[in-house]
């Protein structure tokens, strides 16, 4: 059907669309005829510039090219209008979108005489549909989308869903979201008023329960949009969900055991500057505090005050504050300022970017163990005193045993060399025996020869008297041997009397000699006796001295790994310590003083334990009994019957 109107009122008609649209005309062969004002501004020409070029100088060169750029004008050459949103290339290559219909003007004859574009800019409208249309894109890349009509009827979902769910889309799509809930669930007021209020526009959001096509539970945290029409009414419901049910299922872990550890240990929070958020009722019953009372003020009310101050405390905060984790066993004081001892562990807590939001302190109350722990510790000090002085009595009696070893050898020599003598004197004696033997042999014949000579001058005699007056001579010398041979005869009866006699004696001194020498060789035998039992005694002595030595360095080792167990790391010293058991006297004021043992030292300080610690005050001269030297000192830390001191100027060695 043709409208035919007036040639008046079609100008009229042609100058409003030309008002609010920009309208081009064309050869039916794309040459460009004229162009309004509106297009000329939407495409930034002027109408000498573009008047007499082809339609092709909008478009892009590949598109211009294209066989479905043949077909656009081919249709239109052929009185075929074309309507849709196209994208156009304005000058200077800026993209321009327009809504626009291409329209043939037919002759009287039938035939195309001219085609005339009416287009309007919807560059701005398509960049957000484009821009819309991406963030759908991303999110139905990312999250499970589905869409419901108002009574929760599915009408699509994305793959997202449907895999997290387990189903076809064939299998939800005209089924109701019930499908996804327990039975149990599905008849309870909540769920029904839930889309009731989504029917009438009202936004829901929240982590929901949704069952599996397998039957198990799944964990989404969704947003359901209700969408509203033109006129601002809801006609359908747009569901965004991702899958939560790890994340949901490990924060029900931690959150269980947070709880466990709530219910079993004390439990306090604090700023990264030490200001108290909150504390459990086992903190609060630990300590004796309400949570008013706690709340808002500072952990230095749990500490002493000389600790507070020290530097070690603010070092303390401030490694949390750089959020450096910590753990030991601390001395803190309750509300009646009783000492409690916490076993304990300071955890700075992260966001998400990695800022520390607060730092939480997990403990448990170790008092008892503790008081048990220094009873233990002081016990072990005690014996570690007593084995000392044990050890150094055995040292005292390994070296009286050693000054016995040492006389026994000299009584060994001694005897040795009497023995020596004695064999000297025993073979004098035999030899003066044997040779009184020969002499006795001499004598004896020299008695034979004496006999003979008498008999002899005896003969003569005879035989001078018979001779006469001519033997007379004879005879006087006969008479002269006689005598000879009376006096060698006697001389010879004395000699063999002296010779028995000293046979005799030295028969008697060889019977002494051997007397002599059988008590030598016993004297020696028990000589050498003693001398093995106090080399034996030295050996035991030096292994008892050995063994306490051990038994001492054991107790310190002892009482160094309890003492170790006792002190919180932020009372530790920073250097090594060595475990002592020394007397000394702490000095204070004009004349005060009082009496103590020093337990264990370190280059920076020392422990003293003292019956009457509380007395001590914060500045003080120590002064060691042994006279090696005074330290000037600072308490750090008290401890029943034990305090911490630092050296104010450089250590004294009294390990040695």
């Amino acid at each position: 059907m043709t409208l035919l109107l007036p040639q008046s009122d079609f100008r009229e008609i042609v100058d409003a669309f030309s008002r609010s649209q920009a309208i081009i005309q064309f050869k039916p062969d794309g040459t460009i005829l004229e162009a309004n004002e509106n297009f000329l501004r939407t495409f930034g020409y002027s109408l000498d510039e573009i008047k007499g070029r082809h339609h092709r100088m909008f478009v892009d060169p590949d598109y211009a090219k294209s066989s479905d750029y043949e077909r656009l004008w081919k249709a239109l050459s052929k009185g075929e209008f074309q309507s849709a949103e196209f994208a156009r290339i304005a000058k200077g290559g800026k993209e321009v979108w327009i809504q626009a219909t291409y329209n043939p003007v037919i002759s009287r004859s039938g035939t195309v005489r001219k085609i005339v574009k009416i287009a309007t800019d919807i560059t701005e409208k398509k960049r957000k549909a484009l821009e819309a249309q991406g963030q759908i894109d991303a999110i139905n890349r990312s999250q499970a989308v589905i869409q419901f009509d108002l009574d929760g009827t599915i009408l699509d979902a994305n793959s997202n869903f449907l895999k997290s769910l387990g189903y076809e889309l064939s299998e939800v799509k005209g089924k109701h979201h019930s499908l996804f809930l327990d039975p149990e669930d599905r008849n309870k007021p909540e769920y029904k008023a839930f889309w009731r209020k989504l029917g009438e526009g009202a936004y829901q959001s929240g982590e929901f329960r949704r069952r599996h096509k397998d039957g198990r539970d799944i964990w989404i945290l969704a947003s359901y949009n209700p969408i509203l029409d033109a006129a601002g009414h809801p006609f359908k419901v747009v569901k965004f969900a991702t899958d939560v049910t790890s994340e949901k299922l490990r924060n029900a872990e931690y959150e269980g055991q947070i709880a466990a550890i709530s219910r079993s240990q004390a439990m306090i929070s604090f700023t990264r500057e030490g200001i108290i958020l909150d504390a459990n009722e086992n903190f609060l019953r630990t300590t004796g505090y309400s949570a008013a009372e706690v709340v808002g003020r500072h952990h230095r009310m749990f500490v002493s005050p000389d600790y507070a101050q020290s530097k070690e405390y603010a070092s303390f905060w401030k490694d949390l504050g750089d959020g450096k984790h910590t753990s030991a066993i601390y001395q803190r004081y309750g509300k009646s300022g009783t000492p409690i001892w916490l076993q304990a562990t300071y955890n700075p807590i992260f966001d998400a970017s990695g800022r520390l939001i607060k730092i939480t302190k997990f403990a448990t109350d170790v008092t008892q163990n503790m008081k048990s722990r220094q009873t233990a510790i002081a016990a072990a000090e005690e014996t570690l005193g007593t084995v000392e002085q044990t050890v150094a009595s055995a040292r005292e009696i390994t070296g009286s045993a050693q000054d016995v070893s040492r006389g026994m050898d000299e009584a060994q020599r001694a005897v040795d060399d009497m023995q020596t003598r004695s064999e000297a004197a025993g073979r004098s004696t035999e030899t003066l025996r044997k040779a009184a033997a020969s002499m006795d042999d001499v004598v004896q014949l020299i008695s034979k020869v004496a006999d003979q000579i008498n008999l002899l001058s005896l003969n003569a005699t005879i035989e001078a008297a018979r001779a006469g007056e001519a033997g007379r001579g004879f005879a006087v010398v006969a008479n002269e041997v006689k005598d000879l041979a009376s006096q060698t005869s006697q001389a010879t009866t004395r000699i063999f009397a002296e010779i028995e006699e000293m046979q005799t004696v030295a028969g008697a001194v060889d019977e002494a000699l051997k007397a002599i020498q059988s008590s030598i060789t016993e004297v020696q035998e028990l000589v050498q006796g003693t001398s093995t039992a106090a080399e034996q005694q030295c050996a035991a002595t030096d292994e008892i001295s050995s063994k306490l030595m051990l038994a001492s360095e054991n107790v310190a080792s002892v009482c160094s790994n309890l003492d170790n167990w006792v002190v919180g790391m932020e009372n530790r010293r920073k250097s090594e310590r060595t475990r002592v058991h020394k007397h000394a006297e702490i000095r204070f004021g004009e004349n005060e003083s009082l009496q103590c043992s020093v337990r264990d030292i370190s280059e920076t300080g020392a422990r003293l334990h003292l019956k009457n610690a509380g007395n001590v005050p914060s500045q003080f001269t120590l002064h060691f009994n042994d006279g090696k030297a005074e330290r000037s000192c600072r308490l750090v830390r008290r401890d029943g019957d034990n305090i911490g001191i630092e050296f104010v100027k450089s250590v004294l060695a009294l390990s040695a």
